[in-house]
């Protein structure tokens, strides 16, 4: 499945959620997303619909790795985290 991530399709992948959901990090709530991240890990059979994808900061995009993302968000609870505005 690696190689179905590539360089172009992930630039545009990154340019349609941006435009379809703005740069707030998922993950943190705050704005200035630069980089894309899967709700559903590819490793846990996610795929790369935009519907399995939203902005995240490339720092959060990392601390999360292949975590599912209850998971993440137990380790890293943050008291002033906007409620999500979809159910990911």
């Amino acid at each position: 499945m690696a190689s179905d991530w590539n360089g172009r399709k992930i630039e545009r992948l990154t340019a349609a959620v941006f435009a379809a959901r703005g740069r707030v990090c998922h993950l943190c709530g705050m704005p200035g997303a630069d980089s894309i991240d899967h709700i559903v890990p590819r490793s846990m059979g996610g795929d790369n619909s935009l519907d399995n994808l939203a902005p995240a900061h490339r720092r959060c995009n990392s601390s999360r790795g292949a975590m599912p993302l209850d998971e993440w968000r137990r380790r890293y609870p943050l008291p002033n985290r906007a409620p999500p505005s979809r159910d990911w």
